[in-house]
């Protein structure tokens, strides 16, 4: 089998060591790393070579270099990472593919939080429920396009949670790199409804289905959850609408 690393550059394969040793705990965060001099060394590469990894290293978010101390190892925060990447990645084409991610993906968190949630966690739930609901009831207060912006955060925060309530750290990455057009999408939905529909919905605990789902969630009430979170996010899916068809 050929050698991968053949195909590499000098400072890609240097890059690849460093990762592999602060990935591994050689080096933690907080931690400064070796002069450039003593990592040129140990890496058998001169310093231009041993910088061009050391920026790429800085450009991911591993480590940091301060001026006049040195480079250091800093704590990967993946979602900012994605946050940044994004911005140059077209998204564009992945709204219509939301409601079947959503579908598949929350409601089986949904299902999987009625099993781990912590009553801690079901807490901070409602509030954000509750968060959401002082968001929509706002619409008097605010000119529509930052109602829709706040609506649209609360939302987000509430279903982010839910997946956090899961406890498997894999579905919070695929959230995490679904995001930008999970967000999109859910904008986009808020924005059909006009200053007047807004006006002459009615919200309140009976009808918001946050606080439906959330109640479903603390009961352990997976079928009447699986049932609220389908109904909310298929709601999602009509270009024309008065209300929302979530209950029943």
């Amino acid at each position: 089998m050929e050698d991968r690393n053949k195909k590499l550059t000098a400072s890609e394969q240097v890059y690849e060591q460093l990762r592999d040793a602060i990935s591994s705990g050689v080096w933690k965060p907080g931690e400064r790393l070796p002069s450039e001099g003593e990592l040129a060394e140990r890496c058998g590469v001169n310093r231009l070579t041993l910088r061009l990894a050391l920026q790429k290293l800085n450009a991911i978010g591993v480590v940091e270099t301060r001026t006049g101390s040195g480079t250091y190892v800093v704590e990967f925060d993946f979602e900012n990472y994605l946050s940044l990447a994004s911005k140059f990645f077209n998204m564009g084409g992945m709204t219509p593919f939301v409601t079947e991610f959503r579908n598949h993906m929350e409601i089986e968190c949904a299902r999987l939080a009625c099993e781990r949630a912590a009553p801690g966690e079901m807490d901070e739930l409602e509030r954000l429920a509750q968060e959401h609901r002082q968001a929509w009831l706002s619409s008097g207060e605010l000119e529509h396009d930052e109602w829709c912006r706040r609506v649209a955060d609360t939302d987000m925060a509430f279903h982010e949670q839910v997946i956090r309530m899961a406890h498997n750290p894999l579905y919070v990455y695929a959230f995490d790199v679904a995001r930008e057009p999970i967000y999109a999408y859910i904008l986009l939905s808020v924005r059909k409804w006009e200053p007047e529909l807004v006006q002459n919905f009615r919200m309140d605990m009976y009808r918001d289905i946050h606080y439906r789902i959330c109640e479903s969630i603390r009961k352990r009430d997976f079928a009447a959850c699986q049932s609220d979170y389908a109904a909310m996010i298929s709601s999602y899916t009509r270009v024309n609408w008065s209300a929302p068809e979530t209950f029943a």
